[in-house]
């Protein structure tokens, strides 16, 4: 029995053997134009099993040939015009961009009523006299 290596192709479930064993038995005889024998049983060690993660070559081709086929038989046409939407309303804006002035103007009055408020506040901290005072002063007695 000779040990092979063996590949598992995940997607499609096929696997193969490598062509050149890892170990020869001893009830190998393999000739010149092969690369296994003929006599002995083709065996895979656990360890020395590969998981691909594709198709197999075969299959691989197969896949390629009917998806160029069916990509050859497939063609979508469309008429672009037809698919054209336009959201626009009747005065020629649409629903978000009449949403965003609105909140623009909705600041500018929120602005223009706090600048009002701040015009007609009056403050209700003690104002202090004191420089008017000291300059009155000294004006009068420099005079």
């Amino acid at each position: 029995m000779c040990c092979h290596k063996l590949y598992i192709y995940a997607v499609c479930g096929h696997s193969a053997l490598s062509e050149k064993p890892l170990i020869e038995c001893r009830h190998a005889s393999i000739e010149p134009g092969q690369n296994f024998s003929n006599s002995c049983e083709l065996i895979a060690h656990p360890y020395r099993s590969w998981r691909i993660e594709s198709l197999c070559p075969p299959c691989q081709s197969q896949r390629d040939a009917l998806m160029s086929h069916l990509e050859a038989a497939q063609v979508i046409k469309f008429d672009e015009w037809k698919w054209k939407v336009s959201y626009m309303a009747k005065n020629g804006k649409d629903f978000w961009t009449r949403k965003t002035e609105q909140r623009e103007e909705e600041k500018k009055q929120e602005e223009m009523q706090k600048s009002a408020r701040k015009s007609n506040r009056f403050s209700l901290k003690r104002k202090s006299t004191r420089k008017k005072d000291k300059v009155e002063r000294e004006a009068g007695s420099g005079t």
